[in-house]
């Protein structure tokens, strides 16, 4: 279903401190506004430690009104342009009595009643600037800030950029032609209509802010024209008497049927051509939607003009390239922000024209340990983003979540780039472009995905976990996809390092799903295949896979070596494939078997079983010597997962060893 928070989703109240478990990753969290304080709580109740700097002392950020830190582009009259029950995190409904759209005083005291119901307030450092953000020797973060006790630097195993994206004003590039005598201010600077009264003011821009701006102008300036280059489908805030924006779809729909959606509210606003404005270049979805009920209503008064791009600056006047020209003294320039770093050195990261590719818009593939947080244009609220990519983190950190290969990570990336890059204008606007209950859905899939991962396979450190490098992942999608076409199941605890694995009661082609079971859960696998198998596509495909042939004189030489090559942290196996197996010498006799005995490691049985389509991993043993005990472990678990226990089951391997 689509987002919507009701008050009956509200979480308890956190009232005794969370314990922090000092094992974990240590994190810092840039920035105490929506999206800094969702890290901060996520981080919190996770027991992860961190730090989290505000430079000012507030919080809420861009909803507080000159906020001390002096970032804020809040203005007197601002509202929100998502409703409530869709801007709330997930947990936390803003309050019942609040409007359908909430003003940003009530925003700001949701904020704090959220800090404090979930009692992180003390985990906020206020009045603290990030100065310097730099990778460490040990590939760590090193964190300089300043504060009321002066500048230190602190590392830190991760670090959760919050410092939002509308703060840094994009002036227009480059500067319109001609000269003004007036006074020039960004949205960014503006506060309240005071700032407005008495003047010719030209407001130029086609988002929300331009709009506020403008109606409010209309009331007490003395004239008050609006400059549009690009016209925007402007949709009405209600449908119907209800927030047009809670007619929504699950995230899983295809991105048109949500393209769809946004032209009929399109449709039923009416078309902004008939007060002068050029008609729109693009379809409605096809760019960031804005709202508002009072710009028609201030236009249809006659009190706002509306006028297209500007040519050209003369004096006390604008030129529009139609050839119309507006008297002004108060230009504002409603034109955007730019996306920027200060604690970051650029040639380690910055957004060239507010560009910077992320992985879910959260993860830089090539700096192991830097999140972002709330980096997206949402077409609904940044919000429950910022929450749920926080809490993704949280489960990384954690240990609870494990992201798949660098190459499924990178492909991934690429992909919904082009993908949104395709969906929207090319604009500075729409670099960072979502839709909400898609991403949503999309980051709950892949967490699940990452939760499962996580279950079967333990990291080996309590460090940062990092993407896989390799060709890991392109062998664990297809071996997902192999599996899942042939209907197989996967079963049994996934093994660690050190294992010998034997594959009993399967045919000759036993390796291929004891390969493919390995990749499936990103295991390090090297075969022992005897020699009359490395011919033809079969021999190809064998070595292709790492496969080794197996020195029937010298097996053990071929362990030795295999064994020194699976030193390591990852998890990794040792198979004996079934034809490698079976041989008529007294010493190679039922191979992993004797093998598992001589070196010491244990065995794991890779089960596969044709009848009931399983394929899995079996109990996990060092051989006794005595194979009917053995076998019985083994008889156990075939009948518990397959429902069949045939009266004295015993695998040929085993009973060749039986006999001996």
């Amino acid at each position: 279903m689509a987002y919507l928070v009701k008050q009956s989703h509200r979480a308890p109240a956190v009232t005794s401190p969370v314990p922090v478990d000092e094992s974990l990753p240590r994190a810092c969290v840039i920035g105490a506004g929506s999206a800094g304080i969702a890290a901060a709580k996520q981080l919190y109740l996770a027991g992860i430690p961190f730090d989290c700097f505000e430079q000012g002392s507030d919080i809420g950020g861009t909803w507080v009104l000159d906020n001390s830190n002096g970032q804020s582009a809040c203005y007197d009259t601002l509202e929100i342009n998502t409703s409530c029950p869709r801007m709330a995190f997930s947990d936390f409904p803003m309050p019942a009595d609040y409007p359908p759209y909430a003003r940003h005083d009530q925003v700001r005291a949701y904020f704090e009643q959220y800090v404090d119901h979930f009692g992180f307030r003390h985990t906020i450092t206020f009045d603290t600037t990030v100065e310097d953000v730099s990778r460490s020797a040990g590939g760590r973060w090193d964190v300089r800030v300043t504060g009321p006790d002066g500048t230190e630097t602190r590392t830190y195993d991760a670090v959760l950029v919050a410092n939002g994206h509308h703060w840094d004003p994009r002036w227009p590039e480059p500067a319109y032609p001609g000269t003004f005598a007036g006074e020039q201010i960004h949205a960014h600077d503006y506060r309240s209509g005071d700032q407005l009264a008495g003047h010719d003011v030209v407001v130029v821009g086609a988002g929300n802010s331009a709009m506020d701006i403008a109606v409010e102008s209309s009331y007490v300036a003395r004239t008050t024209t609006w400059s549009v280059r690009r016209t925007e489908w402007v949709l009405r805030k209600f449908l119907l008497g209800k927030p047009s924006d809670q007619v929504a779809l699950p995230g899983w729909l295809p991105w048109w049927v949500t393209a769809a959606r946004l032209r009929i509210g399109a449709t039923y606003a009416g078309s902004m051509t008939k007060y002068g404005l050029p008609a729109p270049t693009h379809k409605p979805g096809q760019s960031h939607p804005v709202q508002s009920d009072k710009i028609r209503e201030r236009l249809d008064a006659g009190a706002v003009t509306a006028r297209p791009g500007i040519e050209r600056l003369d004096g006390d006047r604008v030129v529009f390239v139609d050839g119309t020209t507006a008297p002004a003294d108060l230009i504002v320039w409603a034109t955007g922000y730019r996306v920027t770093f200060p604690f970051f050195k650029p040639e380690l990261v910055s957004a060239q024209d507010n560009e910077l590719p992320l992985w879910k818009r959260t993860v830089h593939p090539d700096l192991p340990g830097l999140y972002f947080i709330g980096l997206v244009q949402a077409i609904g609220a940044v919000m429950p983003i910022a929450e749920a990519q926080s809490a993704w983190i949280a489960e990384t950190l954690a240990g609870r979540y494990l992201p798949p290969a660098d190459d499924v990570v990178r492909r991934q990336m690429e992909g919904e780039h082009r993908r949104d890059k395709k969906q929207f204008y090319a604009s500075p606007r729409h670099t960072m472009e979502v839709d909400f209950d898609h991403y949503l859905w999309d980051l709950d899939r892949e967490r699940r995905a990452g939760r499962e991962r996580a279950a079967t396979r333990t990291p080996s450190s309590a460090s940062v976990p990092a993407p896989v490098s390799g060709g890991a992942g392109a062998r664990r999608t297809l071996a997902r996809l192999l599996l899942g076409a042939a209907r197989w199941r996967a079963v049994g605890e996934v093994p660690q390092r050190g294992v010998l694995v034997g594959a009993p009661h399967t045919s000759n082609w036993d390796w291929v799903l004891t390969m493919l079971l390995a990749w499936r859960y990103g295991i390090t696998i090297r075969l022992l295949v005897k020699k009359e198998l490395f011919v033809g596509p079969l021999g190809w495909l064998l070595r292709r896979t790492g496969a080794v042939e197996l020195d029937r004189k010298n097996p053990a030489a071929t362990i030795k070596d295999l064994l020194a090559e699976a030193e390591g942290g990852d998890s990794w196996l040792l198979g004996i494939a079934a034809e490698g197996t079976r041989s008529r010498s007294d010493y190679w006799k039922s191979g992993f078997y004797r093998i598992a005995q001589q070196t010491g490691l244990p065995i794991t049985l890779a089960f596969l079983d044709v009848p009931s389509r399983t394929v899995g991993w079996g109990p996990t043993f060092h051989p006794t010597g005595d194979v009917s005990a053995d076998m019985d472990v083994l008889r156990d678990f075939y009948a518990d997962k397959t429902g069949f226990n045939p009266e004295d089951f015993t695998p040929p391997r085993l009973r060749e060893e039986d006999r001996a």
